[in-house]
């Protein structure tokens, strides 16, 4: 019986399908955002639309999840958050800058003195620090959808597993693969309860620690961390756990008659269902990451999923800027024909200017092994091309 584990070991550590899938998943993403982008925001709650996004970005942060789960038992827990940091920050970095110092003085109805001394416009630099902002001063005030780039959204979340997966390392529990089972199920149960009550928890006004305890645990948005946490158990049951390509077809046709034929929001807003469905889109990420899928022409240069992500929106909504009226009736999804290339243009030079060479210099600094697992270990098969 083949498993993910001995799949995983065939293809010498790396799934064939991971680069695919990664830019697979950008694509998709782009695309659920173009609706809301153009201005058609009843379409972008159509149930396609809607369900893409919503079962995209888990993907993304699963797929994370298998893959660093890899690194987090070579390396020690300081050097496998540079390591992190090394591949997430300068790219963040560099979309931020754009966007204030460039994007923001060219577009913006304020005069740029103004533009330069306001609050909003020294706050949205912390986004670099996973300090959220979304808006910048005077900038895109007549596009249908105001903020500078949305997809920020999911960084805090990103920090958040990572600093959850450190303190894994540090408690010793990812050795103990029983103990982050019963973990993470306790976390789908909590989130199931906690979105079943809503804010209301205890009456009133929610106290801080019941905020706290929505976000981590009872909002959808919640779903990111448990993607992550069942992503990273996957990794550690990949012997025991079966790979099947029947399996795998199945799901996805499942996930396509749901999208097209049923009420998709319907049925993924359900806490319930939230928690039966989010392990089989887990499975099924894993999955058609280990699939012996064909590189996409074009894209064997290097990751740029992580780009695309990141650079898409600022970018279409310069476009929807530039040409308010290109994108309306029928034709709005010529936004993602003109945007997509324009968002790989920057994602191609944002990797081979700023991502690969800094990613080249973690090795100096950040990649170290543990003391007990050296180097070529051969237990723990070095799992390459981290999710983003």
């Amino acid at each position: 019986m083949k498993t993910l584990g001995s799949v995983l070991d065939e293809q010498n550590g790396f799934g064939q399908g991971f680069d695919f899938l990664r830019i697979f998943l950008a694509t998709g993403i782009i695309a659920s955002h173009t609706p809301q982008l153009s201005g058609h925001f009843d379409l972008a709650r159509n149930s396609v639309f809607w369900l893409l996004e919503d079962t995209l970005v888990p993907m993304f942060f699963a797929l994370s999840g298998f893959l660093v789960a890899g690194s987090s038992m070579r390396l020690s827990p300081r050097s496998f958050m540079l390591n992190r940091a090394a591949r997430i920050v300068p790219a963040l970095a560099v979309d931020v800058v754009f966007a204030a110092l460039i994007i923001g003085p060219l577009v913006t109805t304020l005069p740029l003195t103004a533009y330069f001394s306001d609050p909003m416009f020294r706050s949205y630099f912390l986004n670099i620090i996973g300090s959220i902002h979304f808006d910048l001063p005077g900038v895109f005030q007549n596009n249908p959808t105001k903020s500078i780039n949305g997809s920020l959204w999911t960084v805090p979340f990103e920090i958040c597993c990572y600093v959850v997966l450190v303190g894994l390392m540090v408690s010793g529990a990812m050795k103990n693969a029983r103990w982050l089972l019963w973990l993470t199920l306790g976390m789908l149960i909590a989130g199931v309860a906690l979105r079943a009550m809503g804010p209301g928890l205890a009456g009133g006004e929610p106290s801080a620690v019941q905020v706290a305890a929505l976000n981590l645990f009872g909002q959808r948005s919640s779903l990111l961390l448990q993607s992550f946490l069942i992503g990273v158990c996957l990794y550690l049951y990949r012997y025991a756990i079966p790979v099947s390509g029947r399996a795998t077809l199945g799901l996805i046709g499942a996930f396509v008659l749901v999208s097209v034929f049923g009420d998709a929001r319907g049925v993924f807003s359900n806490p319930v269902a939230d928690a039966i469905f989010l392990p089989l889109i887990v499975y099924l990420t894993v999955a058609i990451g280990l699939s012996p899928l064909p590189q996409i022409p074009g894209f064997g240069g290097g990751d740029y999923s992580y780009g695309l992500y990141l650079y898409h929106v600022p970018f279409m909504q310069l476009l929807v800027y530039l040409f308010p009226n290109a994108w309306t009736g029928d034709w709005w999804w010529t936004l993602f024909v003109v945007g997509f290339p324009v968002s790989l243009a920057a994602a191609m030079i944002s990797w081979h200017v700023v991502e690969y060479p800094v990613l080249k210099l973690r090795k100096s600094f950040a990649i170290r092994h543990r003391p007990e697992e050296p180097a070529g270990s051969p237990q723990i098969p070095a799992v390459v091309g981290e999710a983003r």
